[in-house]
């Protein structure tokens, strides 16, 4: 009976035995199992999942590396998100529309001001105030002045991805030949337009070497002219004359306030009247800006600070000074934009490629060159950052950081293609209508009266 009994204890012992290794062998497969229980954390076993992303943007071949470069940092400092970027050269919003329409934007992409506010209100860009306001990094209060581009008070569709200002650029030597003291560099300190006007005079001189202030000057045969600008900048000296483009109560556009027209008819004076700028004829004639100033044919060019890479890479003898003012100082803020599409999948991870590409420290050399200019305040107070891009030559001269980064801080305002609605429907009337102002056969005034019915119908109020 023992013997029995034994035995009987001996096989009960090896049917658990064989039970329990049945049981864990079957046991990873029951955890992936459809219709059991969840399945492993893949995580805690294996790497993370890579997270991709596309990033897009425009740009010269230079600026095309620099951000090749800063992706490139981006990937290596961030190994579960791997970024693609696309450049597109040419016809860049159209490919968006296309890529948009065909649900695959890039995560996060490069866009114009008006297009991004557009894009905005139709919703096709993510809100980044969440972002915004509980990221410990940064937040609008780390940001320069205008910077954020806003549909309304709770909606952000973008940040500028860099700043863009204007200021008046000019040649060294020609100032010193002519004897004439060159522009201020402080803002304070800016000519008023009479004074600026004389100058233009004194260094504008004909065939037989007679400056425009001169009863012999012959204005038919100029060889080299004062000023230089660009006609599509007409509305540059609106807020320094004190006016705006649209009225005070947002009821409709202001090109009715006789300081609107003023401001856009002394420019077209500086051709017309004072014969001190090329005339539309003169200025197809005329090389690029870097060119005519090294060559002679122009003292001052009044441009954005990209132009700061063109006179550099030229060799030219340069500096800056603040722009004249009519009434008060001021400069216009023309930085593109960074946004967010609302069709990401991966939103925190956009959000972090978004804040690494406003970050100057991980491009710094497409600041260093001259090209663009940050938006984070800290690069415009803190010197040693300073050191890294405001003063750097050539594409910085000497009187950069007063007369274009401290201005831009304490100066600036944004252009309407920032917070106008259908920009640019409105900016083709305008700058169609002023063809006759640039000419002479209209006033600035006239120009404006005959369109104010079509630009009523086009008017749909601004972004607060």
């Amino acid at each position: 009976m023992k013997s029995k009994s034994r035995l009987l204890s001996i096989c009960l012992l090896l049917c658990s035995v064989m039970l329990l290794f049945i049981g864990c062998d079957k046991a990873p497969k029951a955890a992936g199992d459809s219709g059991g229980a969840a399945p492993a954390d893949k995580t805690s076993n294996t790497a993370k999942e890579v997270v991709q992303l596309t990033y897009s943007g425009w740009g010269s071949p230079s600026e095309k590396n620099v951000t090749e470069k800063a992706i490139q940092k981006f990937n290596d400092n961030n190994p579960n998100i791997k970024v693609t970027y696309m450049h597109v050269p040419t016809d860049y919003v159209t490919k968006m529309a296309t890529l948009a329409a065909a649900n695959q934007l890039p995560d996060v992409f490069m866009f114009y001001k008006n297009n991004t506010v557009e894009w905005g209100e139709q919703g096709k860009l993510y809100n980044l105030k969440e972002f915004l306001d509980n990221d410990p990094d940064i937040d609008e209060s780390k940001l320069i002045p205008n910077a954020l581009l806003r549909i309304d008070e709770n909606t952000i569709v973008g940040t500028k991805i860099c700043e863009e200002a204007f200021a008046l650029y000019y040649n060294v030597d020609m100032f010193k030949e002519a004897g004439v003291e060159p522009p201020p560099t402080r803002a304070e300190d800016a000519w008023d337009w009479d004074t600026f006007v004389e100058v233009c005079k004194k260094l504008t001189i004909d065939e037989n070497g007679n400056n425009a202030l001169s009863p012999d000057f012959n204005k038919d045969r100029i060889k080299q002219y004062g000023v230089r600008f660009h006609r599509w900048m007409w509305s540059l000296f609106f807020d320094s004359n004190q006016t705006s483009i649209v009225k005070p109560d947002k009821s409709g556009l202001n090109l009715s306030d006789p300081a609107a027209a003023e401001a856009v008819q002394k420019l077209a004076d500086l051709i017309n009247v004072h014969h001190v700028a090329p005339t539309v004829t003169s200025e197809k004639n005329l090389p690029a800006p870097a060119t005519a100033m090294q060559s002679k044919k122009v003292a001052m060019n009044i441009d954005g600070q990209w132009v700061n890479v063109d006179l550099a890479d030229a060799g030219l003898n340069f500096d800056v000074g603040v722009l004249p003012k009519m009434k008060v100082p001021s400069t216009v803020q023309f930085g593109e934009a960074i946004v967010m599409s609302g069709q990401t999948k991966h939103k925190e991870e956009a959000w972090t490629l978004l804040k690494w590409m406003i970050n100057p420290e991980t491009s710094v050399e497409i600041y260093s060159s001259g090209l663009w200019m940050p938006t984070v305040k800290e690069w415009y107070t803190n010197p040693e950052l300073l050191e890294k891009w405001a003063y750097v030559k050539p594409g910085h001269p000497d009187g950069f950081k007063s007369a274009v980064v401290d201005t831009v801080l304490n100066y600036g305002y944004n252009n309407y293609g920032y917070w106008l609605k259908n920009a640019a429907e409105i900016e083709t009337i305008i700058t169609t209508a002023l063809d006759d102002v640039w000419i002479g056969a209209k006033t600035a005034a006239e120009a404006f009266k005959e369109i104010e019915s079509q630009l009523a119908e086009k008017y749909q109020g601004v972004y607060e």
